[in-house]
């Protein structure tokens, strides 16, 4: 009794684990690290740029 409650236990916490990664917003937007070293970037150079408020 005690083992198939473990398992049963153990698979349904992957289940939830597995169905809250898949509806996960940010999964459907892949982004290159090549594209995050850019935006990262630039933002630099416009923080560079812009004078500080004094």
């Amino acid at each position: 009794m005690v083992d198939n409650l473990s398992i049963a236990l153990t698979h349904v916490l992957m289940a939830i684990a597995l169905w809250r990664l898949l509806h996960r917003d940010d999964l459907d937007h892949e982004v290159s690290p090549r594209q995050l070293w850019q935006q990262r970037r630039d933002a630099e150079m416009t923080n560079r740029d812009t004078p500080p408020d004094a």
